[in-house]
């Protein structure tokens, strides 16, 4: 599975913090975000993050958020 469907075709950027962890956020929703030892790990770790954002939406009975357009993961 390609990050672009983990994401639902969120822009998902990709970079190396000051202090040297491997961040992951979903560019248009800056709030869901993750960190990992690794670009792999911390793109596993911001899955797990928006399956929960999806989860909540669901249960509040709101629509998931669609990206404006489609992107490819930046790094």
């Amino acid at each position: 599975m390609s990050a672009n469907e983990w994401f639902d075709s969120h822009p998902v950027r990709l970079w190396v913090d000051e202090d040297g962890d491997w961040m992951a956020a979903i560019e248009d929703m800056p709030t869901v975000s993750a960190f990992g030892e690794s670009p792999s790990e911390a793109l596993r770790e911001l899955a797990c993050a928006w399956e929960g954002v999806k989860e909540s939406y669901s249960k509040h009975g709101d629509p998931i958020p669609t990206p404006a357009k489609q992107h490819r993961v930046m790094a």
